[in-house]
């Protein structure tokens, strides 16, 4: 992962565009994107241009989270017609408020894929035509079912979950990152003053300058740097998935195979050899049997 930094002095703020392309006429698509908005805590100030803000959270409120989705950022909406029942959605965004740490390609991939996120959120609602309360139709892209009042909850999309495994793994190699630079930082400079100055330096304070880059300065990259590994490692635990149950419908139709344990020996289950012409004649009606038999 290749970083681009764009670290400065103070404040930095950046801006990030995401443009896809979504099914469904604009002000059908607001309506759902705005929705969507506030399932991803956003705060939505304006409907009509979509406009939406996001305040800070974490280490983020003092400007030294590794976790881009932590700073503040506001995001512009736009929609234009893209055809028949196409909309094009431009996802502008601004971060604000990183004083310390650096701006890579890894956030920008995690704002993208917050934006498809969004998108995904959006799409999910429009595709419940059915209540799962009372099966009514036409509840997509309302909140509650209109025959009921029941809630309407669609299933998360995945794209949550890639958007959660980006945003950790940037993070991650961030801190990991700027955890190994201040250790390197912190043990190098003392070997070059003992290399280059060790006659104009005392030992006293030769000694006294380690100790204090060690403290400083590799003594919190050490803390960066282990809390990158456990980060990274916490997001690539794979979790144990519970199997479903086997559906009565998937044993009738044969989806799911016997248990061939509960079964006879194979020696009973033999099937019963039948020639040509018994198997024929017990498809034929009775009277005609007899007839064969007397002839």
């Amino acid at each position: 992962m290749s970083a681009e930094y764009e670290t400065a002095m103070g404040e930095t703020s950046f801006d990030h565009d995401v443009t896809r392309i979504v099914a469904g006429d604009a002000e059908s698509v607001r309506a759902r994107l705005v929705d969507a908005l506030e399932q991803m805590g956003y705060r939505v100030l304006n409907e009509s241009p979509i406009h939406a803000r996001r305040g800070a959270s974490g280490l983020a409120k003092s400007g030294c989270s590794q976790d881009i989705l932590d700073y503040r950022r506001s995001l512009d909406v736009g929609l234009k017609s893209a055809g028949a029942n196409a909309t094009r959605v431009t996802f502008a965004y601004t971060v604000k408020g990183v004083y310390s740490g650096c701006i890579t390609r890894g956030d920008r991939h995690t704002l993208t894929r917050e934006a498809e996120a969004i998108v995904a959120l959006a799409q999910s609602r429009a595709a419940l035509s059915h209540c799962p309360a009372c099966g009514a139709e036409g509840a997509g892209g309302t909140r509650f079912c209109r025959q009921c009042g029941a809630p309407i909850a669609a299933a998360d999309p995945p794209e949550l979950d890639l958007l959660r495994l980006t945003a950790d793994a940037n993070a991650s190699y961030k801190a990991i990152v700027a955890g190994a630079i201040c250790i390197l930082t912190g043990l190098l400079v003392p070997a070059l003053f003992f290399l280059f100055k060790h006659d104009t330096m005392s030992v006293e304070k030769l000694l006294k300058l380690t100790a204090l880059l060690v403290g400083f300065v590799s003594g919190p990259g050490l803390a960066f740097l282990i809390a990158g590994l456990w980060r990274l490692a916490r997001t690539i635990r794979l979790k144990p998935e519970e199997l479903p149950a086997p559906s009565r419908r998937g044993s009738v139709e044969g989806a799911n195979p016997p248990n061939t344990a509960a079964l006879p020996p194979q020696s009973i289950q033999q099937p019963i050899q039948h020639s040509v012409a018994e198997a024929t004649t017990g498809l034929l009606p009775q009277e005609v049997q007899r007839t064969n038999e007397l002839s």
